[in-house]
């Protein structure tokens, strides 16, 4: 199992890795160390990875910038920082687990407790800790950590997730949020959370960025004379350039390549260099 833990205090790395060894009973067991993004996603690119343990603040850079470029890996993260405001944002990556600091040991535990059953029930391909003979946490018996959707009725909730999305179209809202989202459906954004990334395999923010632009290139084709810039608030993004950057992210192409191919005579942005 490889654990890449992403911290720029050396002190606190080495704490962390001293609590997981104690912890984690494996004969594989193999911690790695980065202090810079850069670092740790060149590391990430050129390893296998089963666990990522991401610090929030690296040298003044978000951590977030990491799980920005590698958002459809099927590496598990939990993030380990004192910044407790960021929870919520953090569920919208798609975390496993947030711990804050100072670490504590009962809930490092936990959230190695929760780790593992993720990886039992979702079968997402990570090592789990307790796949193997012979491995699973120290003197602890994780068969009480339950995931945080067993009481929700899945069928139901899908179901009224494409009412809300499909129908309804709550995402041209730009003050949508998981928070919000979660709130429509009646659970809480960590339920919410999980079932995206562990039963549909997406974020919170790609869930929503694919729905997005999905509608942007409907209205590209079907309303050749409406503005690019137009139609990227009309979507939802309050950012032409998240606009601009999800499009080409999402289709590989430009809106204005897109409406180009299928509109040659559509009206195009002067001011959009990078539609």
């Amino acid at each position: 199992m490889n654990i890449l833990i992403l911290e720029d205090e050396p002190v606190h790395a080495k704490a962390l890795k001293k609590s997981l060894e104690q912890m984690i009973e494996t004969n594989d067991l193999i911690i790695f160390f980065e202090d810079s993004l850069n670092g740790a996603t060149e590391f990430i690119k050129e390893n296998k990875v089963d666990l990522i343990f991401l610090d929030l603040n690296i040298f003044g850079e978000s951590g977030f910038e990491l799980l920005n470029q590698l958002p459809n890996t099927n590496i598990k993260t939990i993030v380990v920082s004192g910044n407790t405001d960021l929870a919520l944002t953090a569920y919208e990556y798609g975390v496993i687990d947030f711990i804050p600091k100072p670490v504590l040991d009962d809930r490092l535990r936990l959230a190695l407790e929760r780790y593992d059953f993720f990886c039992q029930v979702y079968k997402k391909g990570a090592s789990s800790l307790k796949n193997n003979t012979n491995r699973n946490l120290k003197q602890e018996d994780t068969s009480y950590v339950k995931s945080r959707l067993l009481s929700v009725d899945l069928d139901s909730l899908q179901s009224q997730l494409n009412q809300l999305m499909d129908v309804e179209k709550i995402f041209l809202n730009d003050e949508l949020t998981l928070e919000k989202l979660a709130s429509s459906v009646n659970l809480h954004p960590r339920q919410l959370s999980e079932y995206l990334n562990g039963r549909l395999n997406i974020t919170y923010n790609s869930y929503v960025h694919k729905y997005r632009i999905s509608e942007a290139r409907k209205l590209l084709i079907e309303q050749p004379n409406r503005s690019i810039t137009d139609i990227g608030f009309i979507v939802g993004y309050k950012s032409l350039s998240s606009f601009y950057d999800a499009f080409k992210k999402e289709t590989g192409m430009t809106a204005s390549e897109i409406r180009l191919k299928h509109s040659p005579n559509a009206k195009f942005d002067e001011a959009s260099p990078f539609s």
